[in-house]
């Protein structure tokens, strides 16, 4: 079966994660992602960033699956190339910083002048709009901007960032969003559009009920490391072995607990019987717990898990969540062959679809596509293709990533 976006191209001017990670969804879903570079190549490739047997793992997970095609964007030649392509294509993509689309002369307003069913998605730290649109922006930076690093971290400590760039690819899904509704639109009411979406936005808007808790209520969202502050007990507990964590919501979890730990006196005692009172009493709780899970391995309190149904998970390290019998038996780990580094290992999209399996092509050498692409969308003759290349504007082969 052909993938749900099969015959959707999509022109991808991204940058290392926020540009590209929506793009990487796009292409497990069957659109063909050719990804727009510049001559030096997309700054991902770097081999020094989370370098995998000397190349950038961030490339190698984020652009697999996708066509590399090299055209020199600010030259006068390299936009009619571009031109020429958008008007073959369904959506273009980039997370430049703002203006810097106008000021290459393919913004939303001059490329649906080729092609007005086009749907642009520009993706930036800040949004193209208010005062902190020019500010440059790091998932780090997001993260601070948006409050959650505030919200992050041990109740005495300081603020933590999460641990993975979040805003980066929350960012990218939220492209990757823009852009099935923007397809979907588009069918409905015939017409191409450009979304602006911007990190903090999406940040922002993930706060959620913290959100609307403080904005209708005026209460401040406190640092509680993995405590919670509506549900006792909803936290980290350390073990033989390293921490588990334990999350009773709802009382038919508490009341298995207190049978799993040996106090079925708990359930009725006026500090713990409803959770009302356990957090009036959390320090009690806690003490109760800390205790109790102390004598015990993460694999004794899985089989514990088991017996009494508890809503108890080991805290693995990555390592741990990828030899997880539930986390291969899902398929999150799937391979591709690299053409120089062989077998890769990585994480797949998590949609499970009953007739479409996902690609399993490589990320792209940087231009291995370019005369493919020329060939199969504009019908450019090898003679034109290599006269292109002589003049600098394209650039063909397979060179080795990261090659300027």
């Amino acid at each position: 079966m052909k993938g749900m976006l099969s015959g959707v191209t999509v022109l991808e001017l991204g940058q290392v994660i926020a540009g590209t990670y929506g793009g990487m969804i796009l292409a497990d879903l069957g659109a063909e992602v050719i990804k727009i570079e510049p001559p030096w190549g997309d700054a991902a490739r770097n081999p020094t960033i989370t370098p995998v047997r000397g190349e950038s793992a961030i490339h190698l997970q984020m652009n697999r699956g996708k066509k590399s095609l090299v055209v020199d964007l600010k030259s006068e030649a390299g936009r009619e190339v571009f031109y020429a392509l958008v008007a073959r294509s369904d959506v273009v993509i980039d997370n430049f910083r703002p203006g810097v689309m106008g000021r290459l002369g393919i913004d939303h307003d001059r490329l649906r002048r080729h092609n007005p069913r086009i749907i642009t998605v520009s993706i930036t730290g800040f949004g193209a709009t208010g005062p902190a649109r020019n500010r440059p922006a790091f998932d780090l930076v997001v993260q601070a901007y948006s409050g959650l690093l505030d919200m992050t971290g041990p109740a005495d400590g300081p603020p933590a960032r999460v641990g993975i760039p979040i805003a980066d690819i929350t960012g990218g899904v939220f492209t990757c969003l823009a852009v099935l509704g923007g397809l979907v639109g588009r069918e409905l009411h015939g017409e191409g559009q450009h979304a602006d979406i911007s990190m903090l936005d999406v940040l922002v808007s993930m706060l959620s009920y913290d959100a609307f808790d403080h904005l209708n209520t005026g209460a401040r969202v406190a640092r509680r490391g993995t405590a919670h502050a509506h549900i006792v007990p909803w936290q980290a507990l350390e073990v033989k072995d390293g921490f588990v964590v334990v999350a009773a919501r709802g009382e038919k979890f508490w009341r298995n607990l207190c049978d799993a730990i040996g106090r079925p006196e708990l359930k009725d005692d006026p500090r713990t019987r409803d959770n009302a009172a356990r957090l009036e009493n959390r320090s009690f709780v806690e003490k109760i717990l800390t205790e109790a899970f102390a004598q015990r391995t993460k694999d004794e309190w899985m089989a514990m898990m088991e017996e009494y149904d508890l809503p108890v998970a080991p805290v693995n390290d990555i390592a741990e969540a990828f030899a997880d019998p539930q986390v291969r038996a899902r398929g999150m780990v799937q391979q591709y062959r690299h053409p120089s580094l062989g077998e890769i290992l990585y994480p797949p999209s998590p949609m499970k679809w009953s007739e479409w399996q996902y690609p399993t092509e490589p990320a792209p050498m940087l231009g291995e596509h370019t005369a493919e692409v020329l060939a199969a969308k504009l019908a450019y003759s090898v003679e034109t293709i290599g006269d292109l290349e002589d003049r600098g504007v394209v650039r063909t082969g397979s060179g080795r990533q990261g090659e300027s």
